[in-house]
């Protein structure tokens, strides 16, 4: 079944057609070997009616032949054989027809003598041989057989002077034809083309429903589908012309499903994107707004309270520019519009300067733990893009911590064949599982309630993404709520050729 379901329409086709010619051929040899023993009973065609040549006396006299040397070649006794002769001769013992039958060249059957069946033989067919022969003559008519068995050979003589054959001319013939076409040949000749007819059809309904059943599903998917219904899937396994065609509208589907939400995701990241610069944008701005109508209104009425409302002011103003700075950085990197300007470096070494010149920080304990790796780790590394990378996860770790415990980031090296990673680990207050897979999302911070810029914009770890990324590394985190937060991030080490 599933061979046959898997043949192409081609294939299907030349099969059907095939198994119509093949089917129409064995129904008909069946039909012909039933009415080859029934027609002669029948319709009389073993039975000689007339002594006027007609094409159904033909048949009748030929039937007739052939049964008497069936009989002949019987295995049964002679004596039952000559009584059976006698019932199929009766016909034409009845017509006048003189028989007689030799058996190995002695007298076997006959209803007259010999010496008048040779002289009707002689006037009838004067130059007649040892051949088989059905003459029929204007004068009368001549049968010669002959036929042999296991039990003797057989000769079989027939004469007829009463027999007539009717003028040829068109309309006798036509009236044969006639005759043929409409009477018991006729029939044979109709059962034959019903037969053929029948049978073609039936394997055309085969055939057309093992085509038009799998097109009607395609239709009906690809309705759906039109509809807007992408979840449909055309139920039809098959590695033919429509199997392929089938496959590719289920692939092309769910390859759409897959676009429009994406696209989705992509408008509602959109909206959340445009309503965290909205609201990271209006928390200085109406803090600005605020000081400097306190400032209009004279509130400020002293030289400490002027100078407290424009640091204000200017803390506030430079909130927004880091974020701008930000989204701006990382709408650059997205258009691939910032290169790195790599160069060879030591990891530890460069981790080390970064440290030692990064500004003192009283808030939070920074430590620095190198490997036991003997040897330098030379990786290619733009450093001031990279410093901005442990800028950025350095202060989150800070504006994260807990309020228990005073922040603490230990950084450590991990080495390998190919890469080293670098671990900053704190102890801060955790991140879920939940927000975990996240955080280097553009404008995503756990704590949704975004009361202050300063608190983090959500573009920091957004940018340490693109930024490692564009170094041909990887940035992930591992966390727990309550033990603080690891950020790791894995860089490939140098292999004697620069990777820009």
């Amino acid at each position: 079944m599933k061979k046959t379901k898997n043949l192409n329409i081609a294939s299907r086709i030349a099969i059907a057609t095939l198994s119509s010619i093949a089917t129409s051929i064995i129904m008909i040899t069946v039909v012909v070997l039933v009415f080859r023993s029934l027609l002669p009973d029948i319709y009389g065609i073993a039975r000689v009616e007339s002594n006027s040549y007609s094409l159904l006396n033909q048949m009748q006299w030929a039937q007739t032949i052939s049964s008497i040397n069936r009989e002949l070649t019987d295995n049964t006794s002679d004596e039952a054989k000559q009584k059976d002769l006698r019932g199929i001769t009766r016909p034409i013992d009845e017509l006048g027809s003189k028989i007689y039958i030799t058996k190995d060249g002695e007298l076997f059957y006959s209803n007259t003598d010999k010496s008048a069946i040779d002289a009707e033989l002689h006037e009838l067919a004067p130059n007649l041989k040892d051949d088989n022969i059905i003459l029929f003559g204007e004068n009368g008519l001549v049968v010669q057989s002959h036929t042999d068995s296991d039990n003797g050979s057989y000769m079989i003589n027939i004469t007829n002077t009463g027999y007539t054959v009717a003028d040829s001319s068109m309309q006798s013939t036509l009236k044969s034809f006639k005759a043929f076409f409409t009477g018991r040949s006729g029939f044979i000749i109709f059962m034959a083309l019903f037969i053929i007819l029948i049978s073609n059809l039936i394997m055309s309904v085969i055939a057309s429903r093992t085509i038009t059943a799998p097109i009607k599903k395609l239709s009906d998917g690809a309705n759906e589908i039109a509809g807007g219904n992408l979840d449909y899937h055309i139920d039809y396994d098959s590695t033919n012309e429509i199997g392929t065609t089938v496959k590719s509208i289920n692939d092309m589907t769910e390859k759409l499903k897959n676009l429009m939400q994406t696209k989705e995701e992509i408008e509602q990241s959109r909206k959340e994107m445009t309503a965290g610069i909205a609201h990271d944008l209006r928390t200085p701005l109406t803090s600005i707004k605020g000081y400097v109508e306190g400032l209009m209104d004279g509130i400020a009425n002293t030289p400490e309270k002027q100078e407290r409302y424009l640091n204000t002011i200017y803390s506030s103003a430079k909130d927004m520019e880091n974020l701008l700075d930000e989204l701006l950085t990382l709408s650059r990197f997205e258009e691939g519009k910032i290169k790195l300007e790599q160069i060879r470096i030591d990891i530890v070494q460069f981790l080390r300067e970064y440290l030692n010149e990064r500004p003192q920080d009283n808030r939070a304990v920074i430590t620095f733990t190198p490997p036991s790796y003997k040897g330098s780790l030379d990786v290619m590394l733009d450093p001031n893009r990279f410093s901005r990378v442990l800028n950025n996860i350095i202060s989150n770790a800070i504006k994260y911590s807990s309020t228990a415990r005073k922040p603490r980031i230990d950084i450590s090296l991990e080495v390998y064949d190919k890469s080293v990673i670098i671990a900053l680990k704190d102890n801060g207050i955790g991140i879920s599982d939940e927000n975990l897979k996240h955080i280097f999302e553009s404008f995503y911070r756990a704590d949704q309630a975004r009361t202050r810029v300063q608190d983090g914009s959500g573009l920091g770890l957004a940018v340490c993404k693109e930024i490692v990324e564009l170094h041909n590394g990887h940035i992930w985190a591992t966390s727990k709520e309550g033990s603080g937060t690891t950020m790791m991030i894995s860089l490939q080490r140098y292999n004697g050729e620069d990777t820009k």
